[in-house]
């Protein structure tokens, strides 16, 4: 556990999609630095596991995040708990195989879009109201949010409003002293980057040819971003976006 300020003892925070990939490690995190734990998944299986790992410190409730009655049920849980939510982490996305504009229909466009905006959007819709004086809110939003990726245009549009998304909240919740900041993760070692790369080596070598550090990034490494978002270590950080890609993206 953090020393001094940046210490989450006795904080309550609520991590979207936090069950597994990255909202697990986050989870973790928060966990391993003294907060209690609402976390939401798809997956009742996962959502075991992470209790008989993190233990008791860690709720979860299980849904669809785009939907309106799972936020609500998320809601409740925050209620019946009875104390304000110190940390927001708005975690749940997901994209479609790699697809032209053309030929991407409307179904795609929402099991993409339902998710990783509106769902991000209707999630802090739901969970602000309960948020306490001078909480804190992390978006995961993505570097693809800044490029042109070809084959995943709804993707990255998405990602695109979360990042903005943080800049609306911070202003509308100042009189509250509630801050908002972005996480945007590049290429992490997740299910996910599996699927994209089929498992091979050779991709994910290829990938990495790109990354100045040298190599693909750990959840564990967007945890740690995460965390500092919602310590008091970056207390004069709000509206803004940290980039943890080494450094694919800045050089």
């Amino acid at each position: 556990m953090s020393a001094g300020g940046t210490s989450l003892s006795g904080r309550l925070a609520v991590v979207t999609a936090g069950t597994a990939g990255i909202g697990r490690a986050i989870v973790e995190r928060l966990v391993a630095e003294g907060a209690a734990v609402i976390a939401t998944g798809t997956s009742s299986d996962r959502a075991e596991s992470l209790r008989k790992e993190v233990g008791s410190a860690v709720r979860t409730v299980i849904g669809d995040g785009s939907q309106l009655e799972h936020l609500d049920q998320v809601a409740a849980v925050v209620a019946e708990d009875g104390r304000g939510v110190d940390i927001l982490v708005l975690n749940a996305g997901r994209d479609v195989d790699a697809t032209p504009i053309v030929e991407t229909t409307p179904d795609m466009f929402d099991h993409v879009s339902d998710l990783n905006f509106r769902g991000t959007f209707l999630a802090a819709r739901a969970i602000v109201p309960s948020m306490a004086e001078g909480g804190r809110i992390v978006l995961v939003s993505s570097i693809a949010a800044h490029n042109g990726g070809a084959g995943h245009a709804v993707y990255n549009a998405t990602k695109a409003a979360v990042r903005s998304l943080a800049r609306t909240l911070t202003a509308e919740l100042a009189d509250r002293r509630i801050r908002a900041n972005v996480v945007s993760p590049g290429p992490i070692a997740t299910a996910g980057f599996d699927k994209f790369t089929g498992g091979d080596a050779a991709v994910e070598q290829a990938v990495a040819s790109h990354i100045p550090v040298g190599r693909i990034g750990r959840p564990e490494e967007v945890a740690s971003a995460v965390f500092f978002l919602a310590s008091e270590a970056s207390s004069f950080i709000a509206g803004a976006e940290l980039v943890v890609d080494g450094g694919m993206s800045q050089v």
